[in-house]
């Protein structure tokens, strides 16, 4: 189950030894070795001046006269999870989804490197792919493989303007982030649209079978961010001249983006595996998730410029490269909350303005951790594996959780599967 880290986020601290001690027996031993650790009640920090300066989630954006509306639309949300209910049916590996200013929705399909769009139809709602210019209406270029495919989704915080969808994609020769312009269809709002060919924004990251990363979102900045994995070079991680196991800061043209810890480097945090979850909190706090090897995965809060200890450190325990001593290594920032690696296998986050949501791919699960004016609590189970494998949670358009499940890559898919699932708050 989620435990706290009792550390503190100054770095990894003695308390954290002991933590890190029973989990590690709890982890190879599949059973829990000790009770969870008591949760904090000490306030997380605001955010580091270099991040605060772009302003917080609820202050205006960059150059976009406001946050962008999908971190807007979660902040919004508070209450308690109720039962999910289909919204659609019968996709195919889902990756990824965006909300749209019209109310729809696009999903990526990670091996068909499709675009799919959810809109209403009558009282209920349908999908339709929005077709491409490659092949059978695809995204060109994309080389699904392993892990790969079409991964993370965006929309260009001017949407509204220049119609940019933005895209993860592993291709053949290396992982990237493109844009697509979204040209809508006709006067029937049902019509699926169509997408341009993909523009590249940032070329170059190392691709491998595994540990893409692969999630976009832009920030209360109005910047880029994107996470990549280690793709399976753990050492790689450490070295702040790689593009691989980072989050990565960049303008909506690509380029680094200003502020960031090096200037000229995209680089904003480091030491990552593969996190595939961002979001922010109404101060602006930067959250990821991030999956662990075989012993812990991790919810860390994010800080320019900050070393979260792949391949030396792996939640509060060391990990393949590393010893004890890493543990406590104050160059190492602690996570915030850590789950044995049978239990989340974390993909995409969303923060409300009461929980951050986590889902779950091996845990089968969508984790609810309370967030109260900065103070996390326990974390505490939403579906309890009800339906499988969970890929990504984001605000849907009326109000609800909108949740992505993910059992036609690998698992058990049941009839119907894949599906887009709305779970209303109370």
């Amino acid at each position: 189950m989620g435990r706290r880290s009792p550390a503190g986020r100054a770095g990894r601290a003695a308390p954290a030894v002991l933590l890190a001690a029973a989990l590690a027996t709890s982890a190879c031993s599949g059973q829990d070795a000790a009770a969870p650790a008591p949760v904090s009640t000490e306030q997380l920090p605001a955010p580091s001046s270099s991040s605060s300066s772009s302003g917080s989630a609820s202050a205006p954006s960059s150059g976009v006269g406001g946050p962008p509306a999908a971190l807007a639309a979660g902040l919004a949300l508070r209450g308690t999870p109720q039962a999910a209910q289909d919204v659609v049916t019968g996709l195919d590996v889902p990756w990824s989804t965006v909300v749209m200013p019209d109310g729809s929705a696009l999903v990526s399909e990670r091996d068909a490197a499709r675009v799919v769009r959810v809109s209403q139809s009558g009282t209920g709602w349908q999908a339709q792919q929005v077709p491409a210019p490659g092949p059978g209406g695809s995204v060109p270029d994309v080389e699904p493989r392993g892990e790969g495919g079409l991964l993370g989704l965006a929309l260009s915080p001017a949407f509204a303007e220049d119609g940019y969808v933005y895209a993860y994609t592993t291709t053949a020769t290396d992982d990237r982030v493109v844009r697509m312009r979204y040209t809508p269809g006709s006067a029937d709002p049902s019509a699926p649209g169509s997408l341009s060919a993909p523009e590249p924004v940032l070329t170059g990251i190392a691709s491998a079978a595994v540990h893409h990363g692969g999630r976009l979102a832009f920030g209360p900045d109005g910047m880029l961010y994107v996470t990549t994995g280690d793709a399976s070079a753990p050492s790689t991680a450490q070295d702040r001249t790689a593009l691989t196991g980072k989050v990565l800061r960049l303008t909506p043209d690509g380029q680094p983006a200003p502020g960031n810890p090096v200037e000229g480097s995209p680089v904003w945090t480091w030491g990552h595996r593969n996190p595939q979850g961002i979001g922010w909190d109404a101060a602006g706090r930067m959250f990821a998730a991030e999956f662990g090897q075989n012993a812990q995965d991790e919810l860390n809060l994010l800080e320019p410029g900050r070393n979260y200890g792949w391949p030396l450190v792996e939640g509060a325990v060391a990990g393949p490269s590393g010893g004890p001593e890493d543990v406590t290594d104050p160059a190492f920032t602690a996570p915030l909350v850590t789950w044995r690696t049978a239990d989340a296998s974390p993909s995409g986050l969303l923060v409300t303005g009461d929980a951050v949501y986590v889902a779950a791919l091996r845990g089968q699960e969508l984790w609810r951790v309370p967030l109260d004016d900065g103070r996390l609590g326990e974390p505490e189970r939403v579906v309890d594996g009800a339906h499988g494998r969970v890929r990504d949670v984001v605000a849907g358009p009326d109000g609800s959780l909108w949740v992505l499940t993910d059992n036609t890559s690998r698992g058990r898919p049941a009839a119907g599967d894949d599906r887009l699932l709305r779970l209303p708050l109370a």
